[in-house]
């Protein structure tokens, strides 16, 4: 149901008596009461004039009308609110109605014609349908309802259809509580026995309608065969029935049966569960088993570069990392397969991206403590280390547990680009270092050494293997590919060897194979490296920035995988906090287990999925059997080719690299593209935290000048382009449409801050410059700011200068669409830029639209003014909106531009005096003929024209609307044209949203109605009184019997009824376009 808005109710009563001082002032001269209201009224010193009838005098009867509102605490915040804008716009409409109403009163033949008779409104009737009475009388009750539908329904309804019951198509009763013996619940004995003592069922129908051929057929005569799994066996027209159909037919006589049935399908499904339950994990076997395999080859890859080996004091810790690696990797298996995670069979692992950051602090502890103490380094590290996880599980955690994870996705994505690419080249220096197993510098030993024999066949077979797969993965595109790849490269490398008769030894003694850790060595061995006696905590202290930076650039991955996997799952509704939390709890455990950071991996879920283990179950298994792995110590390393480990290293480098550099041209703008270079080369040259900080400061430069570009000015226009959806008279609506140039409008957009202002102040100020002042003189700079969603002090300062300007050059600044609650009111309000002063040139209104009307109403004061003075009248006091002079003191030749337009445009749309009686007219004129006159004559002053409107003025009836009161709703059909003779009405549409907004004023002196009564259509608005209303009406039973008596003078008047519609249309359709 639509819902109005509230609106202003206005006093008034259908007689508006005269006020004291002016019957006191009639009675002392001795001029008739008719006589003295004329003329009273032609000095125009009036605020409400009503056309009052009485028996046989015909009057303008001077009413001051009081209006009183209830207090809107929105509307206060405003100068000019809806209200008080439509009061002026309804006093003017009434100054000019009733203005023209005399001189049409005063040229009729007959002074004293009849008053009309008053048409009472017309009630409809309550024409509820039979439906609408049923669910009256059935209340809330749906069991009523449904009895009530029965009983009043012409047809017999069918039934409710139940899972026992037939269908409402009449097909015989079915007992479908057959089920297989396999299928069979534990209390299947206890239901068959009651359905045999006939508890609990329902009583059998004598007979059932069987489709539409309207036969009944006896549902015990002729039973339907029980549906049976196997069909193929036990078909309809079978007649070997099995034991289970002969319980359905005779179920007292094979109870005993039954129940034996049931106990033994109850050990069948038991025996089937505990056989699934051992056969369910053989399937998941090739899931798990690659799944460890993707582990083992990132634990080769990242744990043993955890540690820089090229420094001397963690120069044998790559087995350390590599069980620091898979402790960490069955950690995070297990939170995610556990549940914490909504994906079944996501993987974890540790974070590659951490390395260099892990590097750094390595670097910051090695400064402070120095080289000469390597125990206390390496306890120093390990702290480190754990600090660091810890303080990345907190972030995550924190982040999913307050349920701001979303603010993660405000950080620009092209920096973390960059931010990859950076890892990128740091894992190929790290490929050198690993392979040739020298500390890279820019020295000339260190290059010569690069490129001795023995080191340059180490990293070159790395890099050539890591080139040879990115070519074959071209062709190659299955995801098994790659585990194969590195699978068949060290059964190659170990037959090559043994072709050439190389030992093991040798191979270690070269560096073609990594040394093989110390047997005595346990898998917990670097919990012994932990000794926080000669921990230096001020090297763990100066570590705190690239923990945070690492904490920081690790969240970067959630809002980016997350989603990812499931697109690729078809997973719907997957909620980042609970992934952020989940990430936060494997965090925290693998610090507090002494571990590395790690994260839901999407390449690796991706293929475990896909290859069968989207359970969490295959979950749990690949963390068994990475725990397994983790529990049997890094021994297996001794046995690894180096070139395995490089090329594994190489490739990502390679990948992470094309990913940042080349993947990213032609899709982000120059810009950007530039910002990732450079943080590329900072990463490379100066530091990871530095290039994050200049990739950060990068963004936030570029963002400003990208921003400043876009205009803060959305639509600029006059008001000859767009107007107010207020319904006037035409003489106003001519006046309006040569004036209404010196309304400016100007519509602003997004966050207006110093990059933005520049713009629209430029703007502003080239409106004033002297050749476009004279080209297009403006009054009114309308300032939207409906689509402003923030603005900085730079703009609210910018505001100021403004208003100077404008002021300076008397200009009404208005302000619309800000509340003065919202953060740009309270921007305007702080700068002074509010109407909170007397200042009158700062005028503040809820929307464009009533900006507009005020504007209008401004205007239509001067062109009031204007006139008065030209015919020596004075203007009342109460029709003031703004200050202005009197009469006598207007120039109304002046040299002004504004002042000329304003005094071209009054001549023109002042009404010419005319003859108004009808030549055809014998007797007295109907009493709706000044009304129609004035509202129609102007737009055809022909003789003609009014002839018309004498022909149709008698069949007007006059009748009131009390206020709030709803003319028509959508959708209701059109029963009478009208013509409003005081008060406002007020169209409404649906937004849709089951609410309605008001699109349009109809003001008195206007029609409405005509469109649907001509068309036969029903009525597309909603109409309601905006107080008191006092209109005429023709009925379409009226008009439908003058088409058929008159069609010709019925269709004159039809031609002059569609004008204002037309122009009402024209005015909402310019306001849709041109103002949203």
């Amino acid at each position: 149901m639509s819902t109005f808005p509230n609106r202003r109710r206005t006093t008034g009563t259908a007689a508006f008596p005269a006020s004291s001082a002016n019957a006191n002032a009639g009675a002392a001269t001795g001029v008739p009461s008719h006589e003295r209201d004329i003329e009273l009224g032609t000095s125009l010193r009036s605020e409400f004039l009503h056309p009052m009838h009485s028996a046989g005098v015909r009057s303008i009867r001077i009413v001051p009308v009081p209006i009183s509102r209830a207090g809107d605490n929105q509307s206060a915040n405003y100068s000019q609110t809806p209200d008080s804008i439509r009061d002026r716009t309804m006093m003017l409409s009434n100054l000019a109605l009733h203005a023209g109403m005399r001189d049409s009163i005063s040229s009729s033949r007959n002074e004293g014609a009849g008053l009309g008779p008053d048409a009472s409104r017309r009630s409809s009737t309550d024409d509820r349908s039979s439906i609408d009475q049923i669910l009256a009388e059935a209340g809330s009750a749906a069991g009523n309802l449904s009895r009530l539908l029965r009983e009043r329904s012409p047809a017999p309804l069918p039934a409710p259809h139940r899972l026992h019951e037939p269908s409402g198509v009449g097909l015989p009763r079915l007992d479908y509580s057959y089920i297989g013996a396999e299928r069979v619940p534990k209390n299947a004995k206890a239901r068959k026995g009651a359905h045999a003592d006939g508890a609990g069922q329902e009583p059998a129908p004598q007979s059932e309608d069987y489709g539409s051929t309207g036969r009944h057929m006896p549902t015990q005569d002729r039973p339907l065969p029980p549906l049976h799994p196997d069909t193929s066996k036990h078909h309809p027209g079978d007649a070997r029935l099995p034991d289970e159909q002969a319980v359905l037919l005779c179920p007292q006589q094979c109870s005993t049966s039954a129940a034996a049935s049931a106990d033994s399908g109850y050990l069948q499904r038991r025996g089937h569960a505990v056989l699934s339950l051992l056969i369910m994990p053989l399937q998941y076997v090739p899931a798990v088993v690659l799944g460890l395999i993707m582990n083992l080859l990132d634990g080769l890859s990242y744990g043993l570069i955890a540690f820089p080996v090229s420094i001397p004091a963690y120069s044998k810790f790559g087995p350390v990392g590599f069980s620091m690696y898979m402790l960490s990797t069955a950690i995070a298996q297990l939170v995610y397969s556990g549940g914490a995670s909504a994906f079944r069979g996501a993987n974890g692992t540790m974070l590659i991206e951490a390395i260099p950051f892990l590097y750094a602090i390595c670097n910051k502890v090695v400064a402070s403590v120095g080289m000469g103490q390597p125990d206390r380094i390496v306890a120093t590290t390990m702290v480190a280390y754990t600090a660091s996880t810890i303080i990345t599980g907190l972030v995550f955690f924190l982040l999913g547990f307050l349920k701001i994870g979303v603010l993660v996705d405000f950080f620009p994505r092209h920096i973390l680009v960059g931010c990859i690419g950076g890892v990128g080249y740091f894992l190929l220096q790290t490929g050198m270092e690993v392979t040739s197993q020298l500390k890279l510098s820019l020295s000339w030993p260190v290059l010569r050494e690069l490129f001795a024999p023995n080191a340059f066949g180490l990293w070159a077979s790395s890099l050539g293997l890591a080139i040879l797969l990115r070519v074959l993965s071209a062709r190659f595109t299955h995801p098994l590919f790659v585990p194969v790849f590195f699978m068949i490269v060290p059964a190659i490398f170990y037959a090559a060897a043994a072709a050439l008769g190389l030992s093991m030894e040798t191979l270690r003694a070269t560096g073609w194979v990594f040394e093989l850790p110390d047997s005595s060595v346990p898998f917990y061995y670097f919990y012994t490296l932990f000794d926080f006696g000669n921990t230096d905590w001020r090297a763990v202290v100066k570590a705190i920035p690239t923990m945070l930076g690492l904490a920081f650039f690790s969240i970067l991955h959630v809002p980016i995988n997350v989603p990812a996997l499931a697109v690729s799952t078809n997973a719907d509704k997957i909620d980042t906090n609970r992934e952020l939390l989940a990430h936060g709890i494997s965090n925290l455990l693998s610090g507090c287990m002494g571990s590395f950071q790690n994260y839901l991996v999407y390449s690796n879920s991706v293929l475990f999925i896909r290859s069968g283990g989207g359970s969490n179950l295959a979950g749990m298994m690949l963390c068994a059997t990475t725990l397994a792995v983790f529990l049997s110590g890094p021994a297996i390393i001794g046995y690894i080719p180096t070139m395995v480990v490089g090329a594994l290293i190489f490739h990502l480098g390679l990948e992470l690299v094309k990913e940042s550099l080349f993947d990213t041209i032609g899709v982000v703008n120059r810009i950007e593209y530039a910002t990732i270079v450079a943080i590329v080369v900072a990463m490379a040259t100066i530091g990871f935290n530095e290039g994050i900080f200049i990739g950060i400061l990068m963004a936030c430069f570029f963002f400003i000048l990208l921003y400043s570009r876009r205009p803060a000015l959305r639509k600029a226009y006059t008001g000859s382009a767009v107007r107010s959806t207020v319904r006037r008279l035409y003489s106003q609506r001519r006046f309006l449409d040569e004036v209404c140039k010196q309304i400016q409008v100007m519509r602003l957009q997004g966050f207006m801050f110093f990059g933005t202002i520049n713009g629209v102040e430029a703007y502003i100020r080239n409106l004033l410059e002297q050749r476009q002042w004279h080209a297009n003189p403006i009054r009114f700079l309308v300032l939207d700011f409906a689509l402003v969603n923030g603005m900085d002090f730079s703009a609210a300062e910018a505001f100021i200068r403004i208003r100077r300007l404008l002021e300076s050059r008397e200009i009404y600044m208005v302000i619309c669409g800000a509340e003065r609650v919202s953060e740009v009111g309270r921007a305007l309000r702080a700068a002074g830029v509010w109407s909170d002063d007397e200042c009158e040139y700062v005028q503040t209104s809820p929307s464009l639209n009533e900006a507009l009307e005020w504007c209008e109403n401004v205007l239509l004061q001067y062109y009031y003014l204007h006139q008065a003075a030209l015919v020596g009248t004075e203007m009342p006091q109460s029709y003031s909106i703004v200050s202005t002079p009197q009469p006598n003191e207007v120039d109304v030749y002046g040299s002004s531009p504004r002042h000329a337009m304003v005094s071209e445009a009054t001549q023109s749309a002042m009404p010419a005096s005319h003859d108004h009686t009808p030549a055809s007219q014998t007797g007295e004129l109907a009493p709706a003929f000044p009304l129609l006159h004035q509202a129609f004559l102007d737009l055809d002053s022909s003789q003609s024209a009014s002839e018309t409107l004498a022909f149709i003025a008698p069949h007007f009836v006059r009748k009131q609307l009390p206020a709030e009161e709803c003319l028509w709703r959508v959708g209701s059909a059109a029963d009478a044209m009208y013509i409003t003779e005081s008060g406002t009405l007020r169209v409404f549409v649906e937004n849709g949203n089951g609410e309605s907004e008001a699109i349009e004023s109809i003001l008195p002196g206007t029609s409405l109605g005509e469109l649907a009564v001509i068309t036969g259509r029903n009525h597309s608005t909603t109409v309601i009184s905006d107080g008191s209303v006092v209109m005429w009406e023709l009925s379409k039973k009226t008009y439908e019997e003058l088409c058929t008596r008159e069609p010709a003078k019925t269709l004159a008047f039809v031609r002059l009824a569609l004008m204002y519609p037309a122009q009402g249309m024209k005015a909402i359709t310019a306001y849709a376009f041109c103002a949203q």
